[in-house]
């Protein structure tokens, strides 16, 4: 089975790329920065995907601290309508990580 190249010096790369490096996950972030507050029905008709394709990078953007949901995730959520906004502090964070790890900065 082939193994994933990974140049040396790139582990500082790998946490950026791995978030970012997704074009649904990016187009959320992009719509939520846009768009703060808004429940999962507005991103899937904006981004023109089902809640199917939008729920599990979502979760996985939720999950890396990318986005905040409310009421947050690891409370009861049954019945309730999420809102989601983006955590601008820490995708500043990211992008500027990934911005040392290509010599940017």
């Amino acid at each position: 089975m082939p193994r994933l190249a990974q140049p040396a010096g790139s582990e500082d790369a790998q946490a950026p790329v791995a978030i970012l490096g997704n074009l649904v996950r990016a187009g959320i972030l992009r719509f939520l920065r846009e768009n703060p507050g808004v429940t999962i029905g507005p991103i899937c008709d904006a981004l023109e995907l089902t809640s199917a394709t939008i729920l599990p990078k979502l979760g996985e953007l939720e999950a890396a601290n990318m986005v905040i949901g409310d009421p947050p995730i690891g409370e009861d959520r049954r019945g309730v309508w999420v809102t989601y906004r983006v955590n601008d502090a820490a995708v500043t964070d990211l992008y500027l990580r990934l911005g040392l790890a290509i010599g940017e900065y």
